[in-house]
């Protein structure tokens, strides 16, 4: 009982956020992006500390500080969004599908496909992409995503997420299997979208180029584009003063080097170049609050 009396607060909460204008939203996004920034002094040392790694060879110490501000104000901005789009049936005017040929493309191989993606811009916002490809190509979208600790806060994402007929595939569950047998259906043009910019255990990626540094990367892409042979297309949520583009790029074609952990580590990097093209162009769109290189090399076994 307690739990659902908890959804149905936070449903309500969301709705108020989302039932406002577009620009009363977008003002108190910033707001509370400016008030987190001001006074949530853990995550803004994260967020710095990241920004140094990544620019701190190429931009001055006033730049980093005016990146990491736009950055909390980016994601005060994602909270009212996702109230938004609870509430509105219309989200698709406000949203640009840009290089859907793309997709097109690489779905006349018929082997399915494999969307890269990150926590860019408004994520959440994916579904809108695999909406507008239901829409005018009758293509399922699927998207793996994380599940929530706090159960009625997942009911409401999964909710939100799924609301276009998006399926939505946990982490928790161990969606290797099914991500198969989705792609290799060949009555249905199946994609998949996998977020792939957050870090894993040293054990369960591998270490690759990010920004100039090492980064604990999952490869678990890399290892369903071998296994299946899906083709990967990166598509990204851009945020516009208008609203907010889906572009779908190029094909990332595969790298076979004869060896199966080279293949995983060479196309892994492709990944990483990929999406930090795309930060690199806008910078304070990214999740910066994400310790992205907390992992080190390590080894098993005790020193001599």
């Amino acid at each position: 009982m307690g739990q659902t009396i908890a959804y149905y607060i936070i449903k309500a909460i969301f709705a108020c956020m989302g039932i406002l204008p577009k620009s009363w939203r977008d003002r108190l996004g910033d707001a509370l992006g400016k008030l987190i920034y001001r006074f949530d002094h853990r995550h803004r040392k994260v967020v710095m500390k990241n920004l140094e790694i990544a620019f701190g060879n190429e931009k001055s110490q006033d730049e980093i500080k005016d990146i990491a501000l736009k950055c909390f104000k980016n994601l005060g901005r994602i909270c009212f969004d996702i109230g938004w789009i609870s509430v509105c049936k219309r989200t698709l005017d406000f949203y640009e599908v840009q290089g859907a040929e793309h997709l097109y493309r690489a779905h006349q191989q018929g082997k399915g496909v494999l969307l890269l993606s990150a926590h860019f811009g408004n994520w959440e916002l994916l579904r809108e992409a695999g909406y507008f490809i239901q829409k005018n190509y009758g293509w399922v979208s699927s998207i793996v995503a994380r599940q929530l600790d706090f159960y009625p806060l997942e009911r409401f994402f999964l909710e939100v997420r799924a609301r276009y007929g998006t399926l939505i595939l946990q982490t928790r569950k161990r969606p290797f299997r099914t991500i198969i047998r989705l792609l290799k259906n060949k009555k249905h043009k199946n994609h998949v979208v996998l977020l792939n910019d957050q870090r894993v255990d040293w054990y369960e990626g591998v270490f690759v180029d990010f920004f100039g540094h090492l980064a604990c990367t999952n490869t678990g892409l890399a290892r369903l584009a071998k296994q299946i042979g899906a083709p990967v297309v990166p598509l990204y949520v851009i945020r516009t003063e208008k609203g907010f583009i889906g572009q779908f790029q190029p094909e990332i074609p595969w790298i076979d080097t004869g060896d199966e952990y080279w293949d995983l580590a060479e196309n892994t990097l492709k990944y990483n170049q990929n999406i930090e093209a795309m930060i690199r162009k806008y910078p304070e769109q990214w999740f910066w609050v994400h310790n992205r290189w907390k992992t080190h090399p390590s080894c098993p076994w005790p020193k001599p």
